[in-house]
Formats: structure tokens, sequence, C-alpha cells
């Protein structure tokens, strides 16, 4: 009984998860929403995720070129679905069972 080890055998590090400077808290119709906008480092696109304040979280499903553009995205999206229904779910969310 005991441990083998074989050389050369390294553990890949993860990549790091980078934060967009245009990630922040925007309020719409007195809720609010909070944007985050990453990457992993060295992939490719950027991920759009709107956490809402009782911790609810939306992920879009397709990467963005610019963090810019995901940002404006959201923005659009909360307020065409209008914050209030964006906020209860909107039509796309199915409710867990409790």
């Amino acid at each position: 009984m005991g441990y083998q080890f074989s050389k050369g055998a390294m553990m890949e590090r993860e990549p790091n998860l980078i934060s967009s400077g245009m990630s922040r808290r925007i309020v719409e119709e007195g809720i609010t929403f909070k944007v985050d906008i990453y990457q992993l480092e060295g992939g490719d696109g950027w991920t759009l995720e709107v956490v809402l304040e009782d911790g609810t979280s939306i992920v879009w499903d397709d990467l963005f070129d610019y963090d810019q553009t995901a940002f404006e995205e959201a923005v659009t999206t909360i307020r065409n679905e209008g914050a209030v229904a964006f906020a209860n779910g909107g039509s796309n969310v199915v409710p867990f069972k409790r």
C-alpha cells in the first residue's frame, strides 16, 4: 500500500477567469441587476451572466466578441423584457420544484 508517482505527470492548472471592466450593477425600474461579463484566460469570446437580487442567474448561451457588446445586450434585454418581467423569470425560465 502506498502511493505511486510517475515522472512528468503534472496536473494541468485551471485557466484563470478574467472579469470585464464592463461588469457592474445596474438598476432598472427599481430592480437591481448584477451584470457579470467574463471569459476564460486564452478563451474566445465573453460570457454574459445577469444575477438578480434573489440570486437567480441567467447566462446567455452564445459568447460575445466584445465585452461592450455583451453589456449592451444585457441592458437591451432587460429594457425590452421589462425589468419586472425579466426579474420574475420571463417566459423562458422553468421553475424548479421545491
